[in-house]
């Protein structure tokens, strides 16, 4: 009885650490910066042109997230109060919400620089109308999906 107890108590301290652990890799909270703009690789050949033209538009666009709101001069993401904010971790063939092209959507996310092998971490943002799923290329780089473009942003 004494060896179960003790194996309940070092399992609940071992599980309360994973999520903190977690959460500290894939914060979101600061200033970033859109650095990049492609067209999303599911998208018709003949489209892409002018969507990567459209996205490069938001180059240099910075966004502040904040505990409880995010700041940007990009409206979409402009939510002044009420945000909240998720801790996820994908497996790379559900990045952008499973669009990543077959038959090898795992190749496609390692053209996109995500680490091969493993679940992808991320953070979803949800303003009042809306729910963004930004992912995690390492703790400096994030992506997200927007209209069918990709857009890259780094910590500043």
């Amino acid at each position: 009885m004494k060896r179960l107890a003790a194996f309940v108590a070092i399992a609940a301290v071992a599980l309360s650490v994973l999520p903190v652990a977690r959460a500290a890799d894939t914060s979101i909270i600061g200033t970033w910066r859109i650095t990049d703009a492609q067209a999303a690789p599911w998208v018709a050949e003949q489209s892409q042109p002018a969507l990567t033209t459209a996205g490069k538009r938001m180059i240099g666009t910075e966004v502040t997230f904040a505990p409880g709101s995010v700041k940007s001069k990009f409206k979409a993401w402009d939510c002044k109060s009420k945000v909240l904010y998720t801790a996820n971790s994908i497996e790379v063939d559900a990045l952008f919400q499973g669009n990543l092209p077959e038959p090898n959507p795992a190749a496609a996310a390692a053209r996109l620089g995500f680490p091969k092998g493993k679940d992808v971490a991320g953070v979803d943002v949800r303003c009042l109308k809306a729910l963004y799923t930004f992912h995690f290329r390492d703790p400096n780089t994030t992506m997200i999906n927007l209209d069918r473009v990709i857009y890259t942003l780094k910590r500043q």
